[in-house]
């Protein structure tokens, strides 16, 4: 959740909240964030987010990259330590060749997205690492990016920037906020590309184990990157609050093409696009935003699925799905069923996405500051209140700021969190016995 823009004129400056798999990394690097997060730090800072960077991008060709410019430097160490150890000098030799092969086995195989992500205590460790070890030398709180025991500050949820106090409440409310979001379907596949242990495990492995990790989302809405990755968080809690939007612009990566051109943009008026109503720094921003992170594949992102997979996937992203309005029926794969009941039509996106929608400064203060100043995130625990959330969305509704689709669209957010709720509640013993192989009648 970097800032893209942060000097110049308030109505100027962009901050970007970051949802992991939804595109981001370009515009990242489009606005030369990494140059900019170096600058006025000291040598061990500029390292530290030199080495960040580096390794950012060169996880996004590969999850575990062994054929690097450093792992060949350490390779020829050992060998270079082996004269040293039979020759006389094998105190020093031998020391030599551990950190050499301590560092090209921890590079390639430990400190790697799949493994932080999906083993508890080596992400813990990381964290630990480079925040309390190296001295937080990964960490740039000025452009909110690196990392630090926190996670990884550019895929940090809004909430959580605001309660940690990375940005300023008042920041927050002047600067352009955006983010960019995906069908929840297709993102699975992208998480399930970027995290798998290799070539040989399936998606079908790959999904029963990433239920397993977001245990502690689904049972008490835990969001901490101490309990679980920033990747298992749903799209919505990146840009909600309670049941509320906090951040203004929020762009599906599917209608980015509607930004291409003059007769596009009509097009994006016909059709109700969420890029219609963008404000101008956010238009720009997206127009010159790259694609540079897309990994090559033989497969349809769709053909990866069966329906137990599809299930899982709705079941654990089902509120990206209300919320973005996206369709949980996959029109791509007739043979799969629907995982919900069908629904009514329903209108193009207006279920509090919409970016003509803005906050009074009154309103968009009052709950900046509710987040600032609580005790405990809404995200940690039992602290996520429903019925809080589903106060906030009926007050809204009684203001008279949300459309009838809106209306529909919150009470079906609010009524899906408290079925949630309940059945959490009164499940936890047949949810912890199923835990690791969730059948059609669980998911």
């Amino acid at each position: 959740m970097p800032w893209l823009v942060k000097d110049g004129k308030p109505e100027d400056r962009m901050f970007f909240v970051h949802v992991p798999r939804c595109g981001g990394t370009s515009l990242m690097q489009h606005f030369d964030v990494p140059h900019k997060a170096m600058e006025g730090r000291s040598l061990w800072g500029k390292f530290g987010m030199r080495t960040f960077f580096r390794r950012y991008k060169l996880l996004e060709s590969a999850n575990f990259p062994i054929k690097t410019r450093g792992n060949l430097i350490f390779v020829a160490m050992f060998l270079g330590a082996i004269p040293l150890y039979v020759f006389g000098y094998w105190p020093f030799g031998l020391f030599v060749m551990l950190v050499s092969l301590a560092f090209l086995v921890g590079l390639s195989f430990v400190f790697v997205a799949p493994t932080i992500s999906r083993i508890l205590l080596i992400r813990r460790f990381f964290l630990t690492l480079v925040h309390y070890i190296l001295c937080r030398f990964m960490e740039s709180i000025d452009w909110c990016t690196g990392t630090n025991n926190k996670g990884y500050m550019m895929h940090l949820t809004a909430q959580k920037v605001l309660k940690y106090g990375y940005v300023s409440a008042e920041e927050f409310e002047q600067a352009n906020t955006m983010a960019i979001v995906r069908n929840p379907y297709a993102r699975m596949v992208s998480i399930f590309m970027y995290n798998r242990f290799g070539e040989q495990e399936s998606f079908d492995h790959f999904m029963k184990n990433w239920y397993t990790i977001m245990k502690p989302y689904r049972e008490t809405k835990e969001m901490e990157e101490w309990y679980i990755p920033c990747h298992a968080i749903p799209q919505f809690e990146y840009t909600h609050f309670e049941g509320k939007q906090l951040v203004q612009s929020i762009v599906k990566q599917e209608e980015l093409k509607f930004l291409k051109t003059k007769k596009d943009e009509h097009k994006a008026v016909e059709q109700d696009s969420t890029v219609r109503d963008l404000p101008d720094p956010v238009r720009n921003a997206l127009l010159g935003m790259p694609h540079t992170n897309k990994r090559s594949t033989n497969k349809k992102w769709y053909e990866y699925y069966n329906q137990e997979t599809l299930n899982m996937c709705y079941e654990m992203y089902k509120n990206d799905f209300v919320v973005f309005d996206y369709s949980p029926i996959m029109e791509q794969r007739p043979d799969l069923k629907s995982p919900t009941a069908p629904t009514s039509p329903r209108g193009s996106l207006q279920r509090m996405v919409r970016n003509s929608y803005r906050l009074s400064i009154e309103e968009q203060s009052v709950r900046i500051e509710k987040i600032r100043t609580s005790g405990e995130m809404s995200g940690n625990g039992a602290n996520h209140s429903v019925a809080m959330a589903a106060e906030t969305i009926q007050k809204e509704l009684e203001a008279g700021l949300l459309n009838s689709s809106s209306r529909a669209a919150t009470n079906t957010l609010a009524e899906n969190d408290v079925d949630n709720s309940s059945n959490n509640n009164n499940n936890v013993t047949a949810n912890s016995a199923t835990e690791e192989q969730p059948t059609d009648n669980n998911v």
